[in-house]
């Protein structure tokens, strides 16, 4: 592959043009880095004099583009999941004296593809193909069969282009022969971002934001579960947006009762805290007035999919802000028992895993009882080779290359050096100027996952907890007290037992609930607040009733929170003074000899 480049300069008024102006027309057979995201590539591939078919990775990015008032004359026609083969049929038949402009995502492509072979026209010679964010090919293949379902036909198209700001590297062979156009600015555009380094993901975003001055907050983070624990977690359920794809819209609306959710991006729906899912990440324009802040959050131990590619997923975020930001901050923690891996030692797996499944593929031809057949064809089931295979079991480049570029990401989140070493890479500090913090706190996220594991019983929580709040002990900050207050609210009587026994006594008593009751109850009628009171109403010397002494220790007990685990007489008085047995006007009650302590 050739790389070419075209240098970019700023207009006379210290702008960024369009790339229209030194681009006229994407050649074919390119791949084209534009660098910057919002250069008009595809505003490009719209306004070409040809019939275009861009592929779009998600529904948002085409309902934006159909809408926005500069593509009115333009002919669009946005293909997404409610729109038929019939309707795209009608639109070919009824443009005249304009071209064919169509935005489609991956998975509904077929119905462009069958909406012209019904009419008898070649839709891989009447149209010019683009792949729009083509590094979506490589990120979401894990996950999105479907967003590589059109490159087999992308390649039979005589004019064929894929554009991104951020390429990822493709190992499909059939891309030898395309050019690598890069397009090179020849001016300052890096911006400055805050690594905030963290063992508590939850409380460095809480205080984050509480520290920013600001009234637009711009949350990415890739998880509708883990945004709708954390607004709920903060306090920020009524102040807060959520863009999302439908389904998540659906789950937060119906499941979780929270109505500010939207799978369509307009800023009249923002609020003070506005969260983004990845589908977000590209091909949107977030178009401001003003400059928000923006927090990127990662938890990679509690949803391992809100890793942030910095080379891909961070620039692409950061670019969605068309009219810039005011302060951009990426909060993460890091990987817990995780080894690093080269890039070599992922693709030697990947080879193996091949050739084993090619071997069995083999084998399986050549067995002719019904023994070995079903053995073989278990082993295929059974393969991670399978994996790496399309839905057509045809070997996915994508796959491999997603596969890949995962570890790589991993790698540079295995600590605070080897992330911050990734913003010294010459690539990426056109990008980011970096700068990090690290806030380490007593309790991390990784503590909290144990605790709100459902299938731990409640003898092993309260292991977990007690281990957990050995290293939070002393109280200190408002955090440790709030810690102990969200553990109080889900297990009173540990707190209380760690509270007035200490956690040697705790482990001891091996949590078991009655031991723990009785401990406290004991511990309890030791205090000083209970003894105080009773040396303060009981004399040495004095003579009292047994029913008087009864009624006033139980009225002692409710005062100061004490809950009997034992019958409480006048005997119980036995506890707090020697006593000898006495008369008063001949009723029984005891006489106080002397103090026990």
């Amino acid at each position: 592959m050739t790389t070419n480049i075209i240098e970019l300069h700023k207009d006379k008024k210290g702008n960024i043009p369009y790339l229209t102006t030194i681009l006229k027309e994407i050649p074919t057979n390119t791949i084209l880095c534009k660098t910057l995201t919002g250069l008009g590539a595809t505003y490009g591939e719209i306004k070409a004099k040809r019939n275009s078919i861009i592929v779009e990775p998600n529904v948002s990015t085409i309902q934006c583009k159909c809408a926005d008032p500069k593509h009115a004359n333009d002919n669009l026609y946005g293909v997404i999941e409610k729109v038929g083969v019939d309707d795209i049929k009608e639109y070919i038949v009824n443009t005249k004296d304009k071209y064919y402009k169509f935005l489609v995502t991956p998975e509904s492509f077929y119905k462009v593809k069958e909406a012209f072979k019904e009419l008898e026209l070649s839709v891989y010679n009447e149209c010019f193909m683009l792949f729009d964010e083509s590094h979506k090919l490589v990120k979401d293949a894990d996950y999105r069969e479907g967003i590589y379902l059109p490159l087999d036909d992308f390649f039979q198209f005589k004019g064929k282009a894929l554009v991104s700001a951020t390429p990822v590297e493709l190992s499909d062979p059939r891309f030898k022969d395309f050019q690598k156009l890069v397009i090179e600015p020849q001016f300052d555009f890096h911006v400055n971002i805050e690594i905030q380094c963290t063992n508590n993901t939850l409380e460095r975003f809480k205080q984050t934001i509480n520290n920013l001055q600001s009234n637009c907050i711009c949350i990415f983070l890739n998880s509708t579960d883990t945004i709708h624990a954390l607004m709920e977690k903060i306090g920020i359920l009524d102040e807060s947006t959520v863009f999302c794809a439908p389904k998540s819209v659906y789950k937060l609306k119906q499941s979780l009762n929270f109505k500010n959710a939207y799978s369509k991006f307009d800023p009249k729906l923002m609020k003070k805290f506005n969260f983004f899912t990845g589908r977000f990440n590209a091909g949107m324009d977030i178009e401001l007035n003003y400059k928000p802040d923006l927090i990127m959050l990662s938890d990679v131990n509690l949803v391992e999919h809100t890793v942030l590619d910095p080379f891909s997923d961070m620039i692409q975020i950061v670019g969605r802000f068309r009219n810039g930001l005011n302060y951009i901050t990426h909060i993460t923690n890091f990987f817990k028992d995780y080894t690093y891996r080269s890039k070599e030692d992922v693709l030697r797996e990947v080879d193996i895993y091949e050739a084993n499944y090619t071997y069995i593929r083999r084998e399986l031809g050549n067995a002719n009882d019904n023994g070995s057949q079903c053995a073989f064809r278990t082993l295929l089931k059974t393969s991670p080779f399978n994996q790496f295979l399309d839905w057509n079991k045809k070997k996915s480049y994508c796959a491999i290359d997603n596969y890949v570029n995962d570890v790589m990401v991993r790698n540079m989140y295995l600590n605070e050096d080897t992330l911050f070493a990734t913003y010294t890479d010459e690539f990426l500090m056109r990008y980011f100027f970096a700068f990090r913090g690290s806030y380490f706190y007593k309790v991390g996220n990784v503590e909290w996952l144990q605790l709100r594991n459902a299938n731990k019983s409640i003898i092993s929580k309260r292991k977990v907890i007690v281990d957990i709040l050995e290293k939070v002990l002393p109280y200190e900050t408002e955090s440790d007290y709030e810690f102990r207050n969200d553990i109080c609210k889900a297990d009173p009587l540990i707190i209380e037992a760690v509270d007035t026994l200490g956690i040697a006594k705790v482990r001891s008593l091996r949590y078991i609930t009655k031991n723990l009751k009785l401990a406290i109850y004991k511990a309890k009628c030791k205090s000083p607040q209970v003894t105080e009171l009773i040396h303060d109403y009981f004399k040495v010397g004095g003579r009292y009733l047994l029913t008087d002494i009864k009624a006033k220790i139980k009225q002692i007990y409710e005062e100061c929170g004490v809950e009997p685990q034992e019958r409480v007489t006048a005997q119980t008085l036995h506890k707090y003074f020697n006593c000898v047995r006495t008369t008063i006007k001949g009723k029984e009650g005891l006489l106080i000899t002397s103090k026990l302590y």
